[in-house]
């Protein structure tokens, strides 16, 4: 055995650890308040932070800590004070910020209380529903993608694909197949009134979170239907239909993939992404690869085998998108040229 090799593992394994154990504790920070107490107040000493948020001083002072020990926030030694910076608020603090990660806590903790469940399956098959996966998740994962788009849909993300942005600002029929929480949804239509955008997603939850939001934002161009893909319209057929990070989730990908195709205009384009990796795990050997296949059995295999689907897992690259693209009708595939270090973007017509 090569002694180097079983060094450099076990200290993976620890550093894993705590990892695991910072987004536990940054789940914590993001859920109370913490890292917004932080966000623009200056040095502050565990007892003044404890004061603002209404924490125990202790366990304030012990987070704190454990935060400096990450790098995710500073310490002062000469006044003996914590600082979060402009740049850590961006990131931590700021829900509007294209960096913020707030939901990759959120997200996180609860997927990780599912362990129990997922270990049944593990041993009897079988999965745990959307609908039951936790009542945090749905939200959690709006805040997950929120920050896309808020900032990169309408203009970098649709605008890679040539003459799709004037023909959305004169105005178009869009479908948002498994919108969630409706973001992508009200993105679109906030961006481009001349449009009509119909949200679709299983989830009651999700939902009527998505209602809420258009009604705040005054939309009227912007409806909602729950239930599954096959409750898409098909008359008249939409000019776009986008789905964002969803289709590996579902119970029958190839089935939900048929019906985009037809309810796709003739003229109409199909923008799909999915997680920016290979369908080969082996080349995935990087911190996001990482991600995506950890929380595949946790999440995205788990929500489709609950339902006896075909679990694709949160993983199928552009290979596997291909393959389905192809099976599902569609003659034309194109990988668009947007650089996003987590997702890749497809453009499909029929």
């Amino acid at each position: 055995m090569n002694p180097k090799k079983i060094e450099e593992l076990a200290f993976r394994v620890v550093g894993d650890m705590g990892s695991a154990f910072t987004m536990a504790l940054g789940y914590i920070g993001d859920r109370l308040g913490i890292f917004k107490a932080m966000a623009g107040a200056g040095p502050v000493s565990s007892v003044e932070l404890a004061r603002k948020t209404g924490l125990n001083e202790r366990y304030v002072r012990e987070w704190l800590r454990a935060m400096v020990a990450a790098e995710y926030i500073d310490y002062d030694e000469q006044s003996g004070r914590y600082v979060m910076t402009d740049e850590q608020a961006f990131v931590l603090a700021n829900e509007d910020s294209p960096m913020f990660v707030g939901g990759s806590f959120h997200f996180t903790t609860p997927s990780i209380w599912n362990v129990p469940k997922i270990m049944d399956a593990f041993r009897n098959g079988g999965g745990i529903s959307y609908s039951e996966i936790g009542e945090e998740i749905p939200l959690a994962i709006e805040r997950f993608f929120r920050p896309g788009y808020l900032h990169f849909l309408a203009k970098d993300w649709l605008g890679a694909v040539p003459g799709l942005i004037p023909r959305l600002e004169k105005g178009a029929l869009v479908a948002d197949v498994g919108c969630g929480c409706g973001q992508s949804t009200v993105a679109m239509g906030r961006a481009f009134p001349n449009s009509k955008v119909v949200g679709i997603d299983y989830d009651h939850r999700s939902v009527e979170r998505a209602k809420k939001l258009a009604a705040v934002n005054g939309l009227s161009n912007v409806e909602f239907i729950r239930g599954p893909a096959h409750d898409l319209p098909r008359d008249p057929r939409f000019d776009l239909i986008t789905s964002f990070d969803c289709i590996h989730d579902m119970v029958n990908p190839r089935g939900t993939l048929r019906i985009i195709w037809e309810a796709l205009a003739d003229d109409g384009v199909y923008v799909w992404s999915e997680p920016n990796a290979s369908h080969n795990a082996h080349e995935n050997k990087n911190p996001v690869g990482k991600a995506f296949h950890s929380i595949s059995p946790l999440h995205c295999m788990t929500v489709s085998l609950a339902h006896n689907g075909e679990g694709l897992g949160t993983v199928i690259g552009e290979e596997g998108a291909r393959e389905l693209a192809r099976e599902a009708g569609f003659s034309h595939f194109e990988k668009l040229p947007i650089p996003n270090p987590f997702n890749q973007f497809f453009a499909l017509r029929r």
